[in-house]
Formats: structure tokens, sequence, C-alpha cells
């Protein structure tokens, strides 16, 4: 089975955490709420959001390695 190391899921966690968050805390300010209540949620839905991607991710890698492989790889392995 291939193998993903950590460094990939840590990176996956913070680029989604990093974008949702951003994303929410603007929609929040456009709706009108304070800086500080906008920044409470958009950290707190942003983790949510990062934590459940990278755990779905991980469950269905560890199901089926070959769904998260890129198509040059997958050529090689057919081979």
């Amino acid at each position: 089975m291939s193998k993903m190391k950590p460094g990939f899921w840590i990176r996956r966690l913070l680029v989604v955490f990093l974008v949702v968050s951003v994303i929410l805390f603007v929609v929040e300010l456009v709706k009108g709420h304070e800086s500080g209540a906008a920044l409470r949620f958009a950290l707190f839905w942003g983790a949510m959001t990062a934590g459940v991607f990278t755990l779905v991710g991980y469950i269905r890698f560890r199901r089926n390695p070959a769904c998260m492989l890129p198509k040059s790889r997958m050529d090689n392995l057919e081979d």
C-alpha cells in the first residue's frame, strides 16, 4: 500500500483551515457582526470543517489508496 506522510495530512488540514476561516470571517463581517465575534465563529467552524475534511480524506485513503493517487502514479501501478 502506498503511504502518505504525516506532512501531507497536516498541510491539507492547515490549508483547509486557513481558506475556510478567512471566507467565514469575511462573510461574518459583511453580515455586520463585530470583528471579535466573527473571528471566534470563523476559527471554530474553520477548525471543525478542516478536521472533518481531513478525517474523511484519511478514512477514504485507508479504505482505497488508489482513489487518492495522481493519475500518473496509477498508470505506473497498472504495468
